[in-house]
């Protein structure tokens, strides 16, 4: 079932001077509403995501219209992919522990939640960010038999955690192909389907605030007489415009 106009302004109203990854749990819970508030913030990045496509595509159809800049030569790019295009194979990882053996160092991990991802956005330093989620996600850790903390693991073994979490839930890293037509290159870029989906929520809220507006003015109703008026909100709408 589709959202409500209500329910997506609702939820667009929530998530006005929320950092992105809270804006993130806003749009899951508008695509999984029969999941309790801690099981959407249980969802993996892969699993949040996956959810948001599907909500993409009920809401505006399979086709996206992205605008990139080449890296190359700076030529604006016009993009049209579709949802199914940035699926990825496979069901999402689920957010059971896996291990990791590198150099020396054993370490048990899990996949950063939705809500690591939204505690997270809060902080503005991206390196604290980082060993956050880092702290965050490594359950164990050790060395020559000897416990260590995720702060103390090196750079090498730190890269290979991201790897061994990256392969476990690709989902969570939606990426595009992108070849410029005016210089040739090739590479891929990735899709944050979260920050899209929520700057259409929002161009879709200023229109139906829009329609409030005109409708209240014109004939004094209530936005709840509004709003319940469905699709004929759109005929009224046309009817005053002309």
């Amino acid at each position: 079932m589709l959202p409500t106009a209500s329910e997506l302004l609702a939820a667009w109203e929530r998530g006005l001077a929320a950092p992105a990854g809270e804006r993130a749990l806003e749009l899951a819970g508008l695509a999984r509403p029969e999941l309790a508030e801690s099981e959407r913030e249980a969802l993996t990045a892969g699993e949040r995501d996956a959810a948001l496509l599907d909500l993409r595509e009920r809401l505006f159809g399979p086709e996206i219209d992205a605008v990139l800049t080449c890296e190359s030569c700076g030529e604006t790019l016009e993009l049209a992919p579709t949802v199914g295009e940035l699926r990825t194979e496979g069901a999402p990882a689920a957010a059971e522990s896996g291990t990791l053996s590198h150099a020396g160092y054993e370490i048990r991990f899990r996949q950063p939640s939705a809500l690591d991802l939204a505690e997270i956005a809060r902080e503005t330093d991206l390196d604290r960010a980082r060993d956050d989620l880092l702290e965050r996600c490594v359950l164990e850790a050790s060395t020559a038999g000897r416990p260590v903390g995720a702060h103390e693991l090196p750079d090498d073994v730190v890269a290979a955690l991201d790897t061994a979490l990256a392969e476990a839930d690709p989902g969570a890293d939606l990426e595009l192909a992108v070849e410029c037509p005016a210089c040739g290159s090739a590479s891929t870029t990735r899709f944050d389907i979260a920050s899209f989906l929520w700057s259409e929520l929002e161009r879709l809220a200023l229109g139906t605030l829009r329609e409030i507006h005109v409708l209240a003015s014109a004939y004094g109703w209530s936005e709840s007489q509004i709003m319940a008026l469905g699709p004929r909100r759109r005929l009224s709408l046309e009817l005053i415009e002309g």
